[in-house]
């Protein structure tokens, strides 16, 4: 296994698309060799990427649409045709049409680099093609995988070097994160790169740090979701087991349900630079104003939870899985419908008297105060 391959599944993003290919394109993979990091310190750490190398040299980006209206289908088919990799299909999973050896890269390229256009008409859904972008990768033999979605940006232009050096010389570690910031729907590469904080690519000691985010199965049952999935690089290891015993394209996320396996293999790690631009549109299910939107998306979060809970049998955190929901969805209400607020407040203490002690009630009483 080696390289590294970048997931970005499309639908509809014709306007930022381009910026987001370009993104992952112009990653800084070709600089020299230092020493292995090390693990002895309280922030595990590795030196700063413009002084040290991932083994996972090679780039895979693999772009798959999901039946776009817009130019999204051109976009991934142009840039696959620059870099010779243009699948138009991938019959039977991925083997029979994705062996070819990429051509030679084009001069702008880093190292090694290859497109894949594996769009082949199916509709799948926004779980269903990540998945079928998570077979691919496999065949393809990665040591690592990341992903990012078809409107944000990699504005950190060392964030795959950086992410897959820590990996290589933390086998513990399962997956590596890290953090990111806002930007608008006008934003364009050159725009997020400025914007981009350099000033902490690496503490004064020149060296970038990770931390061990704790994150375990019951912080992901209970709590709210602690990682965005365009700054995460997960091991390729344990996916064919995620794939055939737990990944489900009925999930509501394709982030939450791989975390959830994942934290059963090994541990997150992260760092605080801000590798990835995040554009969090108005159509975002998280920015959606509508409040049947919002709830259908948090029964459908609680439902992966509970498989998961009886996937691996830990039912004693049921009841604070479903206290999760219900604090989710008071918030929802107070912001979304207050005139409902009420109602469902009393109905939620009834049935669990112990959202009285928590400070989400309360700070979603206060959000109903305010929008009334």
């Amino acid at each position: 296994m080696e390289g590294t391959a970048v997931i970005i599944t499309v639908f509809n993003k014709e306007k930022y698309l381009r910026d987001t290919i370009e993104s992952v394109l112009t990653q800084h993979l070709d600089y020299s060799t230092t020493q292995p990091a090390s693990t002895t310190q309280p922030f595990s750490s590795i030196q700063s990427p413009l002084y040290s190398q991932s083994t996972g040299v090679s780039l895979s980006i693999i772009l798959c649409d999901d039946g776009s209206t817009d130019k999204s289908r051109e976009i991934c088919a142009e840039y696959a045709a620059l870099y010779n990799t243009s699948k138009a299909s991938v019959p039977e999973g991925v083997a029979e049409t994705a062996g070819e050896d990429s051509a030679e890269p084009n001069e702008r390229s880093v190292p090694s680099v290859s497109v894949y256009d594996i769009t082949d008409g199916v509709h799948r859904g926004v779980v269903g093609n990540f998945l079928h972008c998570l077979e691919f990768a496999l065949f393809l033999n990665v040591q690592y995988i990341s992903q990012i979605d078809s409107d944000d940006i990699l504005a950190d232009p060392y964030f795959i070097a950086r992410q897959t050096t820590f990996l290589d010389s933390h086998p513990q570690a399962q997956a590596a994160c890290s953090n990111f910031f806002l930007i608008g729907e006008k934003d364009t590469l050159k725009d997020a790169r400025k914007m981009f904080p350099g000033s902490i690519l690496t503490g004064a000691d020149g060296v970038a740090y990770y931390r061990n985010l704790k994150i375990t199965p019951e912080v992901l049952l209970t709590k709210n979701n602690t990682l965005v999935a365009g700054g995460v690089t997960y091991r390729a290891e344990y996916i064919r087991e995620y794939l055939d015993s737990f990944a489900s394209k009925e999930d509501a996320t394709q982030d939450l349900p791989l975390w959830l396996f994942l934290s059963l293999k090994g541990s997150f790690w992260g760092s605080d630079i801000q590798s990835l631009a995040y554009r969090n549109l108005a159509e975002s299910v998280s920015r959606s104003e509508d409040i049947e939107t919002q709830l259908k998306f948090q029964q459908e979060s609680l439902n992966t939870r509970l498989r998961f809970i009886k996937f691996v049998g830990l039912e004693r955190l049921e009841p604070k899985a479903r206290l999760l929901y219900q604090k989710k969805m008071l918030r929802h209400y107070a912001k979304l419908s207050p005139k409902a607020y009420p109602k469902q407040l009393k109905q939620a203490i009834k049935s669990n008297p112990s959202l009285l002690l928590s400070s989400d009630l309360w700070r979603s009483l206060g959000v109903y105060l305010k929008n009334r």
